[in-house]
């Protein structure tokens, strides 16, 4: 069934990686989460065509919200981008406490903070988040058990050979 974005939820871990507190994230605006790999091109003489192999997984995270000082996720962005310190999300596309809501966990740095200033609209912050390369944790696929549970489907990118 199709969902309309704004039944998306996005949860930022104000606790540990082993006992994650996860707090909405509620003055989100706009928000695009782009799950996608690079293409690596296969060019040789046995074909007339060029193939391609999937390469590396990307995960560039890019959205606006209101400007609000005191609310974790503004505390948190802020603090990344000033501190290089790492913002542990879990982005899902139902409600936490839905039965198989599913999305991703990662750890991001925040590489753009931006301030706006409409003059007929509240302030606002622009962000850019990337994985962060520090982080011990790859991305895991999960979706909401029916306590609310948060249940790892995979490692995104696990090779399953290696």
């Amino acid at each position: 069934m199709p969902r309309i974005g704004i039944k998306g939820q996005t949860y930022i871990n104000i606790g540990t990686r082993q006992s994650p507190i996860w707090a909405r994230v509620k003055l989100l605006r706009d928000w695009t989460f782009e799950l996608s790999a690079n293409e690596v091109a296969v060019k040789n003489k046995g074909s007339f065509f060029t193939k391609y192999l999937r390469g590396l997984f990307d995960c560039p995270l890019d959205g606006e919200a209101d400007w609000d000082p005191g609310t974790p996720f503004f505390e948190s962005i802020q603090s990344s981008f000033f501190s290089e310190t790492i913002v542990d999300l879990l982005i899902l596309d139902g409600g936490i406490k839905k039965p198989d809501s599913q999305g991703m966990r990662a750890g991001f740095i925040v590489t753009k903070f931006a301030r706006g200033e409409p003059l007929e609209d509240v302030m606002s912050v622009s962000f850019s988040l990337r994985l962060a390369a520090d982080y011990p944790f790859e991305p895991e696929w999960v979706r909401t058990g029916n306590n609310g549970d948060i249940i790892t489907v995979g490692v995104i990118g696990d090779d399953p050979n290696n």
